[in-house]
């Protein structure tokens, strides 16, 4: 298994094609659609303050991927947001979650002035959330009807923080 940066524009398309299927086959766990996805520009860039890593299987398939962005506003910038979080249904239970989210952590880090990175989970994601809370999360808030999911469907989400 290899974890590394995103970068490449064949690894871009595996991305998509991954978290396409991802947020159609689980879509009760994201927020977001296909559709919000047309058309996007990559959403990271290739450095200490934006990056998308995927996990990799010696075959060089992308088994799972997470991505981060510091705050760019002066008052926010101690701060990174951890987004799009996803391990395929093949891989899950592999601890492969855990180590894109440790590798994740480890290279935020080397940015001076992180002082915490925060994200937002589905409530009812509860392989997600305990994965979080083992890594050092901590919940800090909770919106009730988060999230739209359907007519007349909601789903809650919490919002967490690491300290560092």
């Amino acid at each position: 298994m290899l974890i590394k940066t995103i970068t490449e524009a064949h690894e871009i398309k595996a991305y998509y094609d991954l978290l396409k299927k991802a947020v159609t086959q689980e879509a009760q766990f994201f927020r977001l659609t296909p559709a919000d996805m047309e058309g996007e520009s990559f959403p990271t860039e290739d450095n200490l303050k934006s990056f998308t890593l995927g996990a990799f299987s010696d075959e060089g398939e992308l088994l799972g991927t997470v991505g981060f962005k510091r705050d760019s506003f002066v008052k926010l910038h101690h701060r990174g947001l951890v987004f799009r979080m996803y391990v395929s249904e093949k891989a899950k239970g592999l601890g492969l979650g855990r180590k894109l989210l440790q590798t994740l952590i480890e290279k935020a880090k080397q940015d001076d002035g992180l002082r915490q990175i925060y994200l937002t989970v589905i409530s009812s994601n509860l392989r997600a959330k305990n994965l979080y809370l083992s890594e050092g999360f901590e919940r800090y808030s909770f919106e009730k009807e988060a999230i739209k999911m359907g007519e007349n469907e909601y789903a809650d989400e919490d919002s967490m923080v690491k300290y560092l």
